[in-house]
Order: structure tokens, then C-alpha cells, then sequence
């Protein structure tokens, strides 16, 4: 046993650690400030746009996973112009798979909100009406994601962290905390868009900071 090996190893993965233990705060942040604001009802809504974000964020997740070796493969073979290519074609597919899940969640939410809601129309008015916010999400979320784990790939566990704490749990928290004060639902809904764009933001910054060290642009 190379022990390590086997801290590094672990301490890269950190950012997929971090992922899940936030999904439980988070998702008990939600249910707590919907009952405050909205009730049972309340809850139900944030529930099925929460689990249809869980759905959606597969495509990215699983594309991002997949790539991953190829990423590190070519890193760590010195073989610079494909990982340029790779990473390139990469950033090309999400932003389109972004821009289709966006349209998408936008247009078909109303029928997804019918799905879950059935004849509760209470539950279907404010399933919809969060939809059209929370659609905004995922024409961030797919880069964030991707440039996640793109950092992994390149054994930077760090800065792999960095976005995942921020866009699952830093954000989010200072948000849910600050922004249903003054918007009341609305601010429920915000709350990741407005922490997805601002992930981004830090994203595109941390990507071309390291653009030099790891030669993928």
C-alpha cells in the first residue's frame, strides 16, 4: 500500500465529497424556507424542481465522468495539442447541451410541474411559476460542472473543490438566507441561478489563471 498515493488519490476527490454532503443542507435549507413562505405546498413545489434538476444534471455529470480519463490521459502523456482539442470540443458540447437543457427545462416545465402536481393546482401554479426562474440554472451549471471536473482530471483537487463548495453550497446558503427576505418565493427560486452565474464567473477566472500551467487552451 502506497499511503500517499492513497491520500492524494483521496484528497482529489474532495469535490464530489463535497457535492453530496451540501445536497443535504441545501435540500433541507429549501424544505425549511418553502414551509416559512408557502407551506406543504411549498415544499412539494421546491421538491419536484429539485429532483428534475437532479435529472437534468445527469447529462452533464455523466458527459463530464466520461471525459474525465481522456482529460488525464493526454495531461499526463505530455500530448498538449489533444488535450487542447479535447478540452475545446468539450467546452463546444456543453455549452450547446447547456443551451438545449435550458430550453427545455423552460418549456416543458409546465407539463413536468403537471406530472408531479396532478390536480393539486395550487402545487402546479407555484411548480410553474418556479420553473421559469430555476430554468436559468442550467445554462451555467453544465460549465461548472465540466471545469469541476476538468480540474480533477488534472489532479487539482483544490480548485476542483473550490467550485463545487461554492455553486452547491456556499452561494446557495448565502442566498436562501438573504434573498427570500426580500422577494419571498421568488428568491427560493433565484437562489441557484444567482449562484450558478456568479460560480461561473470565479470559473471562467480560475480556468484561464491556470491556462499557462496545464497548456489546455
Amino acid at each position: 500500500m502506497d499511503a500517499d498515493v492513497l491520500i492524494k488519490s483521496c484528497s482529489n476527490g474532495v469535490s464530489e465529497m463535497v457535492s453530496q454532503l451540501s445536497t443535504a443542507v441545501t435540500t433541507f435549507l429549501f424544505n425549511g424556507t418553502m414551509m416559512k413562505l408557502l407551506g406543504e405546498d411549498g415544499v412539494a413545489s421546491i421538491t419536484v424542481i429539485i429532483y428534475s434538476q437532479f435529472l437534468l444534471t445527469t447529462l452533464y455529470i455523466g458527459f463530464s465522468m466520461g471525459v474525465a480519463p481522456i482529460v488525464s490521459y493526454n495531461y499526463g502523456s505530455g500530448n498538449v495539442e489533444r488535450l487542447k482539442k479535447v478540452v475545446r470540443i468539450c467546452f463546444c458540447f456543453i455549452t450547446a447541451v447547456s443551451i438545449l437543457v435550458f430550453l427545455f427545462s423552460l418549456f416543458a416545465g409546465e407539463s413536468i410541474a403537471r406530472i408531479f402536481a396532478g390536480d393539486n393546482e395550487n402545487v402546479f401554479g407555484i411548480t410553474k411559476a418556479g420553473f421559469t426562474i430555476f430554468s436559468f440554472s442550467f445554462l451555467f451549471s453544465g460549465c461548472n460542472i465540466f471545469s469541476s471536473a476538468l480540474f480533477t482530471a488534472l489532479s487539482n483537487g483544490k480548485t476542483s473543490a473550490e467550485i463545487f463548495f461554492l455553486r452547491t453550497f456556499g452561494f446557495i446558503t448565502v442566498f436562501l438566507l438573504v434573498l427570500p427576505k426580500f422577494l419571498q418565493a421568488t428568491g427560493v427560486w433565484l437562489a441557484i441561478p444567482v449562484a450558478e452565474c456568479l460560480t461561473l464567473m470565479l470559473t471562467i477566472y480560475l480556468i484561464f489563471r491556470n491556462r499557462k500551467h496545464y497548456e489546455y487552451l
